[in-house]
C-alpha cells in the first residue's frame, strides 16, 4: 500500500510500471498518490504471466500528476472507489494478531 505519496525519478526519461506480479496473489494499491510522467500510462504489467491477471490485485485511488492515466491503464487493474479506498488505513493494514496500531 502506498498512501499519499510522491513517485519521482531522477529523470523523466526512464519509463516504470507501477507493478508487475512476481507470484501469484500479487497485492498492491496507490491511494492519493502523486505519481510522475516516468510511470507508463498501462501502469501494470504481468510479465508475460498471463494468469497472473486472474490472481492480482493492482489498485489505485485518486492518483495525480502526470503519470495518473485512469483511462490508459491495463483492463484487469482497478481504480477503486471511495468506500473500496476506506479499507486500507495503515491501523487496518498493519494490524496482526499481537493488536499492534502504528502511532498517530
Amino acid at each position: 500500500m502506498f498512501l499519499n505519496c510522491n513517485v519521482t525519478a531522477l529523470t523523466d526519461d526512464l519509463k516504470v510500471y507501477l507493478g508487475r506480479p512476481w507470484r501469484p496473489f500479487a497485492k498492491t494499491v496507490f491511494i492519493n498518490t502523486k505519481l510522475g510522467q516516468h510511470i507508463r500510462p498501462e501502469g501494470w504489467h504481468n510479465w508475460n504471466k498471463p494468469d497472473a491477471e486472474k490472481t492480482t490485485f493492482y489498485a489505485e485511488y485518486k492518483s495525480k500528476g502526470p503519470g495518473a492515466s485512469a483511462n490508459t491503464r491495463v483492463a484487469w487493474a482497478r481504480q477503486l472507489n471511495s468506500k473500496e479506498a476506506k479499507k486500507y488505513k495503515p491501523e487496518l493494514i498493519l494490524a496482526g494478531d499481537d493488536k499492534w496500531a502504528p502511532k498517530k
